[in-house]
């Protein structure tokens, strides 16, 4: 494990979609894009064996809470909403372990960009109270934009 710059905090997922099943999940692109920008990433999650092994880049960092399946969401079409008349339809397949506090490394607990992006329930709020400012779509006090958000 090294130092790190940036963690996010929260479940990856799979995303079964009309056009196929792809990695997600606020904490995945939260960590993709720090990691894009020449951050150091930490990740804590909760991914399963069918999650793609080469979805998250070798450097970064990861801390995977063991699950036997990823949380996993089907992503549709729904019923006409708006003006345009498009919607879509969200359903939870499966749904990965809870993260608790106690999985966050002691390490990581004082870096100073840490969003906490659960999705379905998975990651918040005890994870979150080992980071700065560690609350569900938590931005730094210093101004830098982070990822943030996730579905309840």
């Amino acid at each position: 494990m090294t130092g790190v710059d940036f963690v996010a905090v929260g479940h990856v997922t799979l995303d079964r979609t009309p056009r196929g099943t792809r990695p997600g999940g606020a904490a995945y692109y939260a960590a993709i894009t720090a990691h894009r920008a020449g951050l150091r990433v930490g990740l804590l999650t909760s991914l399963g064996p069918d999650f793609p092994q080469d979805a998250l880049p070798a450097e970064i960092d990861v801390v995977n809470v063991p699950t036997e399946r990823t949380t996993i969401f089907r992503i549709g079409r729904g019923r006409a909403l708006g003006p345009e008349g498009r919607g879509r339809e969200l359903a939870v397949l499966a749904r990965a372990t809870d993260l608790e506090a106690a999985a966050l490394p002691e390490e990581w607990r004082g870096v100073r960009l840490p969003p906490v992006v659960p999705v379905g329930g998975g990651g918040a709020p005890p994870p979150a109270a080992g980071l700065p400012g560690g609350r569900p779509g938590a931005h730094p006090p210093s101004g830098v934009g982070a990822a943030g958000g996730g579905a309840p």
